[in-house]
C-alpha cells in the first residue's frame, strides 16, 4: 500500500515544524488541522429557526472568523448511492437491513445523555447506524443516535433535546425522541418536525419507558414501537433519501496512521478511540472519576450486552458553533458548502476530507482531496461535530489528540 502524498498546507506545515525543532526546540508546538484564516468572514446568516431561537433568547451569536474562506457552493441534487445495485442495502452503513421494510420508514433518532457520568454506561449506541457528537456547554458532550436499517428494544439514557437535534433530524428526515427541552427549543423542535418530535410524557411505553431503580432509573427508547406510534399517526407516505455514501472494504490510499485518537474537551472530559486490529473497529474509551477522586480513562462498554462500544468508521467534521449562551449552542451547517474540512478514520488510518449537505432536508455527504466520494468502511459511523478552532496534533505517530475549544 502506498501513502498518497499530503496536501502542499501540511508539507508546508511539516516543514515548519522540523526546521522549529532543530532551531529552537519548540516541540510544543500544536498544529492547527485547517488553514490558517487569509480574510475575515462574516457572522453566519441565520436561518428562520436560528432567528427564532435568537429572539426568543434575546441574544446574537459572536462574529467568528473561519479558518477558511470557503465560498458557498449553490445547492445541488443529492448523490446517488454508490451502492444501490440491491434495494436491501442500508444506504447509512453500507450493510444489509434487517428488514427492507424499514427502509421505507423514516429513520429514528435518539438524544442520549452521556452527562453527568453516573448516567453511564448508555446502552444501545451499536445498534444505531450513526451516532453523532457535539458540544453541550461547560466541557461536556451529548450523543445523537440514528437507527435506520434496524431496531433496538432499549436504547437510552434519553436526554433532553437541543437546537442541533432539530438540524440532525431533518437533514436525515427522521422521526426524533427526547426527554425534554426549554421552551424556545420545544418550540423550535415542533417548527422544524411537525408530528415527528416525540417527548417523555407525550409518548408512553413501550416506545418511551422510565426504568425504575433496580433497573438504573433511566428513560429508555425502543425504537421499533416508536416507528410503530409514528405509523399510527397517518404521517402522509414517505420514503427516506438517504443515499449518497460510498463504501469500500479495503483501501489502498491513505494519509496518515491513525491508531489514537483522543478528543479532548477537558481535561476531566476526553473521548478516546482506539483501533482494535482483531475486529477492525475503534473502541471508545472515555474518563472516568477512580475512588481516590482522580480522572483516568475506562473502556466504554454497553450496559446491557457488556459488548465494547465499537465503530467501523469515526468522522471528525469541523463546524463553526454558534453560541448564544454558555450551554446553548447551535450550528452553523453551511448547507450548499461541500467543502467544511473533515477527516475519517478506519482501519487504523487517517484520511483528509470535506464533508457538507446540498440542502437542510439532504443527509451529510463525505469527500476526499480530490473530491471523490470517501470510502467509508462498511459499517457503523460515529461522527464528531469539532469545532472549527480545534487544536490537532499527532503526539506520536498514529496517536493524535485533538483539543476542543469554542472560541
Amino acid at each position: 500500500m502506498r501513502l498518497r502524498s499530503l496536501p502542499t498546507f501540511y508539507l508546508i506545515l511539516a516543514c515548519l515544524l522540523a526546521a522549529c525543532l532543530m532551531l529552537s526546540g519548540c516541540a510544543s508546538a500544536v498544529p492547527i488541522l485547517t488553514p490558517a484564516v487569509t480574510a475575515p468572514r462574516p457572522s453566519p446568516t441565520p436561518n428562520p429557526e436560528q432567528r427564532q431561537t435568537q429572539e426568543a433568547w434575546g441574544a446574537t451569536p459572536t462574529s467568528r472568523p473561519s479558518p477558511t474562506p470557503w465560498p458557498i457552493a449553490s445547492p445541488t441534487e443529492p448523490q446517488a448511492f454508490m451502492l444501490a445495485s440491491s434495494v436491501d442495502l442500508n444506504p447509512l452503513t453500507g450493510l444489509p437491513a434487517e428488514s427492507p421494510n424499514l427502509l421505507q420508514q423514516r429513520p429514528v433518532l435518539i438524544k442520549l445523555a452521556n452527562w453527568p457520568r453516573e448516567l453511564r454506561p448508555a446502552v444501545g449506541l451499536n445498534a444505531a447506524d450513526m451516532v453523532f457528537e457535539y458540544y453541550i456547554g461547560f466541557q461536556m458532550n451529548h450523543f445523537a443516535a440514528l437507527y435506520y436499517g434496524g431496531d433496538a428494544a432499549v436504547v437510552g439514557p434519553l436526554a433532553p433535546g437541543r437546537l442541533l437535534d432539530a438540524r440532525l433530524a431533518a437533514h436525515y428526515q427522521a422521526n426524533f425522541v427526547y426527554a425534554s427541552a426549554e421552551p424556545t427549543i420545544e418550540g423550535v423542535l415542533k417548527s422544524v418536525l411537525p408530528e415527528r418530535e416525540f417527548s417523555r410524557g407525550f409518548l408512553g411505553c413501550p416506545a418511551i419507558c422510565t426504568e425504575t431503580e433496580a433497573q438504573g432509573g433511566n428513560t429508555v427508547v425502543n425504537t421499533a414501537a416508536v416507528r410503530e406510534h409514528a405509523a399510527n399517526l397517518d404521517q402522509p407516505d414517505f420514503t427516506p433519501a438517504l443515499g449518497g455514501l460510498s463504501f469500500s472494504e479495503e483501501i489502498s490510499d491513505w494519509d496518515e496512521v491513525a491508531l489514537r485518537l483522543s478528543y479532548l474537551y477537558a481535561d476531566f472530559s476526553v473521548m478516546d478511540w482506539r483501533y482494535d486490529p482483531t475486529s477492525q473497529q475503534y473502541q471508545l474509551w472515555q474518563d472516568a472519576q477512580t475512588a481516590d477522586g482522580s480522572i483516568t480513562l475506562q473502556q466504554t462498554f454497553d450496559r446491557d450486552s457488556e459488548e465494547p462500544v465499537a465503530f467501523e468508521n469515526v468522522l471528525i467534521l469541523f463546524a463553526n458553533y454558534i453560541e448564544y449562551e454558555s450551554d446553548l449552542h447551535d450550528i452553523d451547517m453551511r448547507e450548499g458548502d461541500p467543502n467544511q474540512q473533515a477527516f475519517l478514520l478506519r482501519d487504523g488510518k487517517l484520511i483528509f476530507g470535506t464533508w457538507g449537505s446540498s440542502g437542510p432536508e439532504q443527509p451529510f455527504q463525505f469527500r476526499d482531496l480530490n473530491g471523490q466520494p470517501l470510502a467509508l468502511k462498511p459499517g457503523r459511523s460515529w461522527v464528531v461535530f469539532a469545532s472549527t478552532n480545534t487544536h490537532t496534533s499527532q503526539t506520536t505517530p498514529g496517536n493524535w489528540d485533538l483539543t476542543f475549544s469554542v472560541r
